[in-house]
Parts: C-alpha cells; structure tokens; sequence
C-alpha cells in the first residue's frame, strides 16, 4: 500500500488540500491520515469517492510504472499540438475508446480539449467553441491544469477571432490562468500577450495595447533563447548576400538593427553594414 498511499498523499499536497478538506463530506480526517500512511480502513466507496475528489483514476493509483497510459496519451497529444499536427492529433483520439478517457475528468477535458482543436483546423468553428468549452469546465477548478487551461481559453480566442467576434475576454481568463499556474511557458505568455495588444487595439485602446506590448517585450528580453535571434539573423544575411540576394539581404538588415541594439550586438550590427557594404 506504500505506493498507492504516497501517490495520493503527493496528490493531495499538489492541489493545496489538508487532510480534513479531502475528507469532508467522504470520511473523517484520521481515516485519510491512516490511508496516506498505509492502513485502508476507508470502504471501497469512500477510496472511490476520494480518488474522484484528487482527480485521480485507477490507472493513475495502481499502475507500478512511473508513467500510466493517461500520462503517455497526455504526452503524446502534447505533441502533436505543439506541431500543429491535427492528423496525428485525430489519430491519437480515435486510438482509445471512450471508456478509456472517462477515467478521469482531467483526462476527458484533454480529450475534448483536443478534439475541439481538430474541428477549428476543419473549420468547424461553433462545435470547437462547444467541446473546448466542455474541457475548460472540467478542469478550470484544478490548480495542476492552470496552465492547459489558459492554452484552453487562448484558443477559444482565437476561434472567436477567426468568427470575427470579440476574443477580448477569453484572452484576459488565459492570461488569468496562466498567472495562477505553476508551470511557465514563456511561448504561451507571449501568445495571451500578443493577441490582448492586438484586441485592445482593434478597440482603439492603445494605452492597454502598449501595456501589453511592453510586457511581451519584457519576456523575450529576458529569455535567453531571443539572444539566438541575433545569430540567426546574421547567419541569414551572410548567407542571402553570399546568394546574390541582395535586397531581401538590405531590408532584413534595415529591420532587425533595434534586435541587435537591445541586445548590445552593436558589433555584430556593425560587421553586417560593413560586409554588405563591401560585397553588395
């Protein structure tokens, strides 16, 4: 019982509950402090009820190996939305059976999370509004999820946007969630902060806009892979101008010199002015 009884003491620290909180309205506090230590003496009902409340399924408790069929499947839609890879995407979902999402509320939102997903790449924008919709109710109020959840309403954003309505208030509850969660994707802040610059400016309200500007700039200021930009760059320059192409080579130069000042590449700026200069 050693293993089952640390997986849900784990849990139940993960989601900030005391022992008594898990136990109200299921069974008293000595009895989750025995089965965290060990001792089932909870009915088989209770053990059910306290899984429910942890948003823990049996795979989840029982399975001896470090990552269950839920995580695997989790990882792998992961993936496949990371590349944008719907296909895959529909594969994955049509690979288990509906049995197998239900066990859990945490698994089932990923599932309609991910299926909204494939009906936007389609098109079908008012089922992907529904079933992305479905995914956020069941797991907005679970703090491990925070940041799915702010991915979640990114892309109901991003739905309303290609319908042409106002996203405005999907994009404030991703920022929202993603300031709640413990997990932080600088990719994803920059997104949410993108496009509520982008809303607050279709609605004329610049002073927000720049607000949200000045903190998406801030972000990739600091994250050390915006530094590879300026080598990227020079590489593309060195490389259009060794191919002739000479005025993509220019405009590029022209636009990039605040990226090599705020990153005090001032040299690097240099060498490419005087590179051109001599082989243009």
């Amino acid at each position: 019982m050693e293993d089952i009884s640390g997986k849900i003491r784990k849990r139940r620290k993960m989601m900030s509950l005391s022992q008594g909180e898990l136990a109200e309205g299921i069974s008293s506090q000595s009895s989750i402090s025995r089965l965290e230590n060990g001792s089932f003496t909870i009915s088989l009902g209770e053990f059910m009820r306290v899984m429910e409340r942890l948003n823990l399924s049996m795979h989840d408790v029982f399975c001896s190996g470090e990552k269950t069929p839920g995580i695997i499947v989790r990882e792998q839609l992961d993936a496949a939305r990371k590349e944008q890879d719907y296909d895959r995407m529909e594969e994955i979902l049509k690979s288990e059976r509906s049995v197998f999402w239900k066990q859990s509320p945490e698994l089932e939102g990923y599932r309609s999370w991910h299926h909204g997903l494939v009906k936007q790449s389609k098109g079908q924008y008012r089922m992907a509004l529904r079933l992305i919709n479905i995914a956020i109710e069941m797991n907005q109020k679970n703090e491990w999820m925070y940041e799915a959840v702010a991915e979640m309403h990114l892309a109901k954003g991003n739905i309303f946007s290609q319908m042409k309505y106002d996203a405005l208030d999907s994009y404030k509850e991703a920022e929202k969630y993603y300031r709640y969660s413990d997990q932080k994707s600088f990719k994803l802040i920059i997104k949410i902060l993108c496009n509520l610059s982008i809303s607050y400016c279709r609605k004329n309200e610049y002073e927000k806009a720049l607000k949200y500007s000045n903190k998406g700039i801030n972000i990739l200021q600091k994250n050390e892979s915006t530094y590879l930009l300026c080598e990227t760059f020079y590489n593309k320059v060195m490389a259009l101008i060794a191919l002739e192409e000479t005025k993509e080579a220019l405009e590029i130069i022209h636009q990039i010199e605040y990226l090599y000042e705020s990153h005090q590449k001032l040299d690097m700026l240099e060498n490419l002015k005087t590179y051109s200069l001599q082989n243009i």
